[in-house]
């Protein structure tokens, strides 16, 4: 995982440094809904969030985005003495490229991954791992107004599980 960290600070370093004169920053921040996909919503519903998002200019079209956030989704069903839940960070760089208002934006990094389960008085129990994670979203901007959905993928233990967010969030010029 920290070859994958490394590998993406400088493909986002050496970006920025050969853009240095075309970019402008750019900050979102956001909030989100996510719903589990595939076999993970037989265990777990509707997720909440929030995102910060990092844009740097490279060209007129195209923008470099480094984002992190929160994610927190509860099992749908937990014994009455039993709660559990998954809780995510994201770690992601990528692409977004505009047309007019309507972007497309893909991205590759890791999510750290936190499952934890409250049994009362049988103990707690939580276990955390770090993820290969990838997305593919789009969105519509009207003024600082960010409208965004995106499919996120999570890969680990020979596996890997998915979600779909929606997400609104307010941008800003650094």
């Amino acid at each position: 995982m920290k070859k994958v960290l490394l590998v993406m600070a400088l493909f986002v370093a050496t970006t920025m440094a050969t853009f240095a004169q075309e970019g402008t920053f750019g900050l979102s921040v956001g909030v989100e809904g996510a719903l589990p996909v595939g076999d993970w919503s037989d265990g777990f519903g509707v997720g909440i969030g929030g995102s910060l998002k990092g844009l740097y200019g490279v060209g007129n079209a195209g923008q470099v985005t480094l984002t992190t956030g929160y994610d927190r989704f509860g099992a749908k069903e937990n014994d009455e003495d039993v709660d559990v839940s998954l809780s995510m960070i994201p770690i992601l760089a990528g692409y977004r490229h505009n047309f007019s208002s309507l972007y497309l934006e893909p991205q590759l990094g890791v999510s750290i991954v936190k499952t934890k389960a409250d049994a009362g008085e049988f103990g707690d129990f939580s276990a955390s791992s770090t993820e290969f994670t990838w997305a593919i979203g789009g969105g519509y901007v009207v003024g600082p107004i960010d409208l965004g959905l995106r499919y996120q993928s999570i890969s680990g233990d020979g596996g890997s599980t998915g979600f779909i967010a929606l997400k609104v969030a307010y941008g800003f010029s650094l």
